[in-house]
């Protein structure tokens, strides 16, 4: 923690914070010992473990990070609080912004966070009228694909499309990854924006974008199948089932692949690969000899194992209709998806 009270009730700094003297936690009252070191910034640890409120062993990147983002808060003019325990949530932000209509509690996340426990602090904030805004650290930042541990956090925007703000303490800035889309088979896609302080942020989010989906290169259609056969070669357990499927159809593995994989870019709405429940669908179809409107098939299946959805076919009414269906699921069983208020 980087705030304690001394024996007067009065808030002291870490930095400013004197050894020696006595300092107590701010929300368990225990008494707590000033660190300052050349590696880590300075701040204070409790003596005893069980503070409910505080979790032990902060990395130097949230604690400069929680720092780094208050300062840049008092460019609003506002009141700003670090790690401020709110009684009535039992949950204590990194950074409180106190405005004239609203409350703004800005998370700065660089640990593990597991689905439930970020949705339930997601879910005290809405319950008690607080907005909010998560920001990462560099271990979530994606590489080849979305995990859970970083897909979690994504919030969507009219503006910026699906979007994720990091802040890198290191340089002092903000990266908003933004227009965040997919394709099977290769690796996610996005936009990049660097800010330097929260205005600039503040002044890129409520821009709009324009988000457009990418066409898919012919290159990276030879990527896509280069990555089919590779599954097969390793004998990736989905592969080797819906392949067997294809075979017992008398159809070629490949071909149906190919045939159901889409020609751009779409939502990262998909937690497994979608192109393994097309061909599923697709299959069943054919024993079936029936046809499902996209529409209908989002009736049929939760979106997690959504089959089929062909975007090129769709009208322009269906997809209207589709949206509006689409923003009524409760994304928080496995990916949590926010709008901003």
């Amino acid at each position: 923690m980087l705030y304690a009270k001394n024996e007067q009730g009065i808030y002291i700094n870490a930095r400013n914070a004197k050894r020696g003297s006595t300092y107590f936690c701010t929300s368990c009252l225990q008494s707590v010992i000033v660190k300052r070191g050349t590696l880590k910034a300075a701040h204070f640890a409790h003596k005893k473990r069980g503070c409910i409120a505080f979790s032990e062993g902060e990395t130097t990147e949230h604690l400069s990070g929680k720092e780094l983002l208050a300062n840049w808060c008092q460019q609003f003019h506002c009141q700003v609080e670090l790690e401020a325990y709110q009684e009535n949530l039992k949950q204590r932000p990194d950074v409180l912004c106190h405005f004239e209509n609203y409350q703004l509690a800005l998370e700065f996340q660089c640990a593990p966070l597991s689905l439930n426990e970020m949705v339930q602090r997601s879910y005290g904030y809405q319950r008690h009228g607080f907005k909010y805004l998560w920001i990462l650290g560099r271990r979530h930042y994606p590489q080849y694909k979305l995990t859970q541990q970083t897909a979690q956090f994504i919030r969507w925007h009219k503006n910026l499309g699906f979007y994720l703000i990091f802040l890198d303490t290191v340089y002092q800035r903000f990266e908003v990854l933004y227009g965040i889309q997919m394709a099977d088979l290769l690796p996610v896609k996005y936009l990049r924006f660097f800010a330097i302080d929260m205005t600039e942020l503040t002044h890129f989010l409520h821009t709009d974008h324009h988000i457009d989906y990418f066409v898919l290169t012919d290159l990276e259609k030879r990527r896509q199948r280069a990555n089919i056969v590779k599954k097969m070669h390793n004998y990736d357990r989905q592969i080797y089932q819906i392949q067997n499927l294809c075979y017992e159809n008398h159809l070629s593995f490949i071909e149906v692949v190919e045939s159901v994989l889409t020609s751009t870019y779409f939502p990262p709405i998909y937690r497994r690969s979608a192109f393994i429940w097309k061909v599923k669908c697709y299959l069943a179809l054919l024993k079936t000899k029936r046809t499902l409107s996209p529409l209908q098939a989002l009736n049929h299946h939760n979106l997690f194992v959504f089959p089929f959805v062909s975007l090129d076919r769709i009208t322009r009414r269906e997809w209207e209709s589709f949206q509006k269906q689409l923003a009524k699921i409760d994304f928080t069983t496995d990916y949590r998806y926010n709008k901003l208020q």
